[in-house]
């Protein structure tokens, strides 16, 4: 059997954190160690006896900086195990989680895959305003049918955003951060982008994993299951919110998913898509958290065609 490492990122949600943990504890493949990294202030930690007295290895660092891709490379750096499982610290695991992860290591004799991830099941179901919106969205290449696919025009099928979850095990072009898992050897050559991604993070799993989906397959295991939690958000202001989202898409896409003159036409066709929807939307139904993401997106915009924005 391989030995399982857990990395949970964590800032200001004990409670949380100890459902959290809690569930891991009842995992009928226990991991071998469990690392805590804490960008807020934990006054106690959480389940740490309880741990212990599993045969749980139990390793807390507290940073000084909050950033959650650097959370994440720092407890890289700490992990010993042959899988390494990232969860936000606002999950809860079904029992057989962690062993139906790991069975598609074990079932992968040639080392090909390099990640795997598992499935929320509690997501909200999709509004018809949303539903309505998505046809635009799949319009203008902003989303599509098939969740964990990268698009040509740089946007990708989040996980949940669609009515056609995934129902078999099935390869995929990126995880999402908060419930993939990776072999160790994945880290030798990759990490977290932490200079790009800085403090909160926003895209940056999928930009990380779609680099790891370049040289491993990765892979999506409905059969592992999870909760995630509707708990608050580490506090970031709506507008620069969406300035980092489009910031974001334009340096993923110029970076991984440009193949050509042409590919531009895909992303500004996009772009301008995105946009469109999104004030038509504000303009039916006003609220003042979007009209700040709705600024953001121009200035990002505005950034973009003035060559502000750095890549590569």
């Amino acid at each position: 059997m391989f030995k399982a490492s857990v990395i949970i990122p964590t800032y200001n949600r004990p409670l949380e954190l100890k459902n959290c943990i809690k569930s891991i504890l009842e995992q009928t493949v226990k991991p071998y160690e469990l690392i805590v990294v804490d960008d807020g202030n934990l006054s106690e930690l959480p389940v740490k006896k309880e741990c212990q007295e599993k045969g749980i290895h139990y390793i807390y660092l507290k940073k000084d900086k909050p950033g959650l891709t650097e959370s994440r490379n720092k407890g890289i750096g700490l992990a010993s195990g042959d899988i390494i499982f990232f969860f936000d610290d606002d999950v809860v695991l079904f029992p057989d989680y962690i062993s139906e992860i790991l069975s598609i290591y074990q079932n992968d004799k040639d080392g090909i895959v390099g990640g795997v991830g598992g499935e929320v099941v509690n997501r909200k179901p999709l509004k018809i305003r949303t539903c309505l919106r998505r046809l635009f969205d799949i319009f203008f290449l902003v989303t599509g049918f098939n969740e964990g696919k990268v698009l040509p025009s740089g946007f990708c099928v989040n996980y949940g955003d669609t009515e056609f979850t995934i129902k078999k095990i099935k390869k995929v072009d990126f995880l999402s951060g908060g419930v993939c898992s990776f072999r160790k050897e994945v880290f030798k050559e990759f990490l977290f982008n932490s200079e790009k991604y800085l403090g909160y993070g926003l895209g940056e799993d999928i930009e990380f994993s779609y680099r790891v989906s370049k040289k491993y397959t990765l892979i999506f295991n409905p059969k592992a299951r999870l909760l995630h939690l509707d708990s608050p958000k580490m506090s970031i202001d709506d507008m620069r919110e969406g300035r980092m989202y489009m910031m974001n898409r334009y340096i993923f896409f110029s970076e991984y998913v440009k193949k050509g003159w042409w590919s531009w036409l895909f992303f500004y066709y996009a772009l301008f898509g995105y946009i469109s929807i999104r004030i038509i939307s504000l303009i039916t139904l006003p609220r003042r958290e979007k009209a700040g993401e709705l600024k953001g997106y121009f200035l990002a915009f505005g950034d973009i065609l003035k060559g502000n924005i750095r890549v590569g």
